[in-house]
């Protein structure tokens, strides 16, 4: 398949990952991604005149491949973080790593060279007469691809996967749940000690300083906290409108904090599709017969690493064939980083 023509439907963390891969194998790669930028999960937001992470604040690597592979990268930092529970008794650091100056900086980083196409909501994948097709709405894309590979959560793959029946039965069998955040500015400094809190509570999830992590800055030099829901709370309230999401997330952050703040600017996002529970242990999805394939958070492995681990074992079995796959072996520990 080397030199081939290949749509990235999504520009996630996971369609960022094969992206790079792709490119590096030289592969044309075209991406299609249905918000104004990259990130998906990594976005990031203005609150008011500054921004701040929207999605995952952080990676948190379990393997040593992932570890690997942010520790060698140059846009990514490490934060040993000073954390304690939501009862205010200290824990251990917790050591994170995470892009600067935002995370979706690193999607940005590792699509490099190839084609963007924002504001493009892919609704078909359809066959012609010289391969792979999109429709964009109502609006067929004249141009023909070898594969296209769909990186969306589950939901949103479904209406997408109607050529390979395979992968259609196992996004339509997997379960997602939302997840409500709210960013807030304080006008005021809190005088909280640690930058992280989390542990059991009825409605936190954790909560975060993001104005202390590596390489943020604060135009205007405010404390900035993303308040983040538990799963469970999110899905109660899935429909609640967001101005009472905010207060109710502002108001458990006062208990837990002891005191009153008095909020400056507050960005109330849901991730409709944050958490997902797997029905397959496959770390990626091919169809040979249609050349459709699938890799995302939402198969055998979770969150960040999951994508990463998935986008590139799919990658490993297109570059199979090819010399290229000896650029990077997930079963290899020698591993050579990505290149921006």
């Amino acid at each position: 398949m080397k030199h081939k023509k290949i749509a990235i439907i999504g520009a996630g963390f996971a369609g960022a990952v094969i992206t790079n891969r792709l490119l590096q194998a030289g592969y044309q790669v075209t991406i299609f991604e249905k918000s104004r930028g990259t990130g998906g999960r990594l976005s990031s937001c203005r609150i008011g005149k500054d921004s701040a992470d929207l999605g995952a604040p952080w990676f948190e690597p379990t393997t040593d491949q992932f570890r690997q592979w942010l520790i060698a990268r140059t846009d990514i930092n490490r934060w040993l973080a000073p954390h304690s529970d939501f009862s205010g008794l200290a824990l251990d650091p917790r050591t994170v790593y995470m892009s600067t100056p935002r995370q979706n900086s690193l999607t940005q980083n590792l699509i490099k060279g190839a084609m963007l196409c924002t504001e493009s909501k892919i609704t078909d994948i359809y066959k012609d007469s010289q391969g792979l097709c999109l429709r964009r709405e109502s609006e067929d894309i004249k141009y023909s691809y070898d594969a296209v590979i769909v990186t969306t959560p589950a939901p949103q793959a479904i209406p997408l996967l109607s050529l390979a029946p395979n992968l259609h039965t196992v996004a339509s069998s997997t379960k997602t749940t939302p997840n409500w955040v709210a960013i807030i500015s304080l006008k005021e400094k809190s005088g909280v000690t640690a930058d992280i809190l989390s542990g059991p509570h009825s409605t936190l999830y954790r909560a975060v300083r993001d104005t202390s992590k590596p390489g943020r800055n604060s135009w205007s030099r405010k404390e900035i906290w993303m308040l983040e829901a538990t799963s469970e709370w999110s899905d109660r309230h899935r429909n609640s409108d967001p101005n009472s999401v905010g207060r109710a997330l502002i108001k458990a952050f006062e208990k837990v904090i002891k005191q009153p703040i008095d909020t400056g600017n507050i960005r109330v996002h849901r991730w409709l599709y944050a958490r997902h529970l797997s029905v397959t242990q496959e770390p990626y999805l091919w169809d040979p017969d249609s050349k459709i394939g699938v890799c995302s958070d939402w198969l055998d492995h979770q969150d960040c690493e999951g994508a990463w681990l998935s986008a590139n074992a799919l990658a490993d079995h297109l570059l199979s064939r090819t010399k290229a796959s000896n650029l990077y072996n997930l079963q290899d520990s020698s591993l050579i980083p990505s290149r921006v």
